[in-house]
């Protein structure tokens, strides 16, 4: 039996000329652009009361034509950009998978419809332009032009509702606050100290919601980023945003995998960003996006950072790294 948001799903989809294949949909772009592509996945997992369904994995498949190569470190840096999920090499050719996993239980059925609905038709021409913008200052700005979204909302959020986010975060035991813009939170990977403002040396991950960024691509929007305490870059940099971009794709029972683990400034550290794009303020979405930010964080606490020595991806997945 499908789920509510799955119906919706197919009736929005039904108006247009789409592949059907097992699963899902197939859309061939113009052009040689490459292919995009939604599955359905059955899914069966409970935990408690929540019960996942299915998995709808959003896929872009790259012609390499006209696009710059990419190698190993080249691609997550470009996961530092990405929208609508994280890029990767398969056999050498780029692609981008997003996930969201769908529940029978699920509260927000239009913002997981829409936001499954918006990859699907956004990942594969927004992720071409990004890796396209790549290339030069000048192909920046064409591939901008070439979208023309707008890079700044009408109205921006009320800071009302980025105080009770940061109140939220608080009443859970976070150290949080917010600005005019944006919200953020430090979430402990090891240890009981709460802040690094209290022990400079904490080891805690530094979770931020900026509302009405502009993207270099894709427009204004939410950007929601998770930052670890890496004073240098390890050497295999790039090789943990690959491993921890794959590990997420394993999940079911997780939140949405819409953004990436990426290699951030010009050090080259591993970080999370997910940008929703979105032409004016939407709801609660920061605080949706800062709780997915909090889940983000204790899966890789409780899964691959060992105190005092970071991320250690070559533990077991069953249990906390010794």
């Amino acid at each position: 039996m499908s789920s509510e948001i799955e119906e919706r799903i197919h009736r929005a989809l039904a108006r247009h000329s789409l592949e059907r294949i097992e699963n899902g949909y197939r859309l061939v772009h113009p052009q040689g652009a490459g292919v995009s592509l939604l599955r359905l996945l059955p899914a069966n997992v409970v935990r408690g009361e929540l019960q996942v369904v299915s998995v709808a994995e959003i896929v872009a498949e790259y012609d390499s034509a006209g696009l710059p190569p990419f190698h190993a470190t080249g691609v997550q840096r470009l996961n530092s950009w990405s929208v609508h999920g994280a890029y990767h090499l398969d056999n050498g050719r780029l692609r981008q998978t997003a996930q969201y996993s769908i529940y029978s239980n699920e509260p927000a059925v239009h913002l997981a419809t829409q936001s499954i609905l918006n990859a699907f038709g956004g990942q594969l021409p927004l992720g071409r332009s990004t890796a396209l913008a790549t290339a030069s200052a000048a192909a920046l700005k064409q591939q901008r032009a070439h979208h023309a979204i707008p890079g700044r909302w009408p109205k921006p959020l009320e800071e009302e509702a980025l105080v009770a986010a940061a109140t939220a975060l608080q009443q859970r035991g976070l150290a949080a606050s917010n600005s005019s813009t944006g919200v953020w939170a430090e979430f402990p990977l090891s240890g009981d100290c709460p802040s690094r403002a209290i022990d400079p040396q904490a080891e805690t991950a530094l979770l931020q919601v900026n509302v009405g960024v502009p993207h270099p691509i894709a427009g204004a929007g939410y950007l929601a980023t998770i930052s670890l305490p890496l004073t240098q870059a390890p050497v295999n940099s790039a090789e943990i945003c690959a491993r921890l971009n794959a590990l997420e794709l394993e999940e079911i029972d997780f939140v949405p995998r819409l953004g990436a683990w990426g290699l951030h400034t010009s050090k080259d550290l591993p970080g999370y960003c997910c940008f929703i794009p979105s032409t004016e303020p939407m709801d609660a979405l920061h605080t949706t996006l800062l709780w997915w930010c909090v889940r983000r964080a204790a899966w890789l606490r409780e899964r691959f950072w060992a105190a005092k020595i970071g991320l250690r991806l070559d533990a077991s997945r069953e249990g906390k790294p010794a």
